[in-house]
Order: C-alpha cells, then structure tokens, then sequence
C-alpha cells in the first residue's frame, strides 16, 4: 500500500488452492472496485488483475500415477513418501498448464525464500537418485541406478 494527497495505489496477492474460489475473489475484487466507482465516478478506482500461477492439482490429479510412480521410487531406495500438498511452485505450475505435469518433489532445499534458506548436498544426491529412479519406472527398466 502507498498513496499521497493525489493517488493511491494497493497491491496484493490472491491465491486458494480451489480455482472456482479464487475466481469468486476476484469477483469480490472487481465488484469493489465497481461500487466505488458507482459512488466516486468513473475513473476513480482502476483495477487490474494478474494470473502468475494456479494451483497445479487439476493437471496433476488425471495422471496421478506419475506421483504413484515417485512414491514408489522414493521406497525403492530405502525412504518413505512423505506428500504434503501444496499449490505448487512458479516453475512446476507453469510447465504443468503447458502440457508438462510436474508434482513437486523435494530437492534438498530447505526454509525456502527465507534469510536461513539452503540446500543439502547429500539431500540433492539423493533427489538425483531419486529421479533415476523414477526414469526406470517410466521407462519400464527398474535396472536403472
């Protein structure tokens, strides 16, 4: 938020994991900003509404067993899949609208976009045993190491 006598301005970001939801609140958004121009004029509130990236459930879901298939691998060397849902990362989202569903798998990164965020280099040695791995079973030759 900033203004002077002259403008103000607010910005702000709108996510839900639900996509219908998130369109009723930009619907909220535009009504808003509709009714404050009904009282004060046209021109008096303008609004303007960005899609940076969706939750990528809707893409992943109809091919979950490509997620299946990293559970799998991850017991294959010894761990257990751990899934905590998330609304997905910039990339994963945005390779997943383009045709390219992309789960999120964890990479040894840690305190993401924080002050204390670092990678684990015997984590990141793991993620990529991880992925071939997962390559095998795609590829249908569980031989893979």
């Amino acid at each position: 938020m900033k203004g002077s006598v002259e403008q103000a301005s607010l910005s702000f970001i709108l996510r839900d994991h639900d996509y219908k939801k998130l369109l009723e609140r930009c619907g909220i958004a535009k009504r808003a900003a509709d009714e404050l121009n009904r009282r004060y004029g046209a021109g008096t509130v303008e609004i303007s509404i960005t899609d940076s990236y969706r939750n990528m459930r809707e893409k992943i879901e109809p091919v979950f067993h490509i997620v299946e298939n990293a559970y799998r691998a991850v017991s294959e060397l010894g761990g257990t899949p751990v899934s905590n849902p998330v609304r997905g990362g910039t990339d994963g989202s945005r390779l997943s609208f383009m045709g390219l569903p992309c789960p999120n798998l964890g990479t040894g990164s840690h305190n993401h976009h924080g002050r204390f965020e670092f990678a684990c280099a015997e984590e990141m040695e793991l993620c990529s045993e991880l992925l071939i791995r997962i390559a095998g079973i795609f590829a249908g030759t569980d031989d893979l190491k």
